[in-house]
């Protein structure tokens, strides 16, 4: 088991980095705090726990895209 080899995969393939999925995701997050904020059709108490679990996840993958995409490699691009 120790001899496994990391294939690329099909979005790695077709030339999409993971730096860019791990950015659409955190747009993606970002957009649904924006949407939760301004939404008309979630109640309050709704809200308040939606933007708090979306929070929780928008840190949770901040933290690990500055983990694995330093600033410095933004050079590169």
């Amino acid at each position: 088991m120790s001899e496994v080899v990391n294939f690329p995969t099909p979005r790695e393939r077709a030339g999409v980095s993971m730096r860019e999925d791990m950015d659409n995701l955190l747009d993606c997050l970002m957009g649904a705090l924006v949407g939760l904020k301004h939404s008309e059709n979630v109640a309050e108490e709704d809200r308040e726990a939606d933007t708090e679990v979306v929070m929780e996840m928008f840190i949770k993958y901040m933290n690990l895209s500055a983990e694995r995409y330093p600033i410095e490699d933004l050079d590169d691009e």
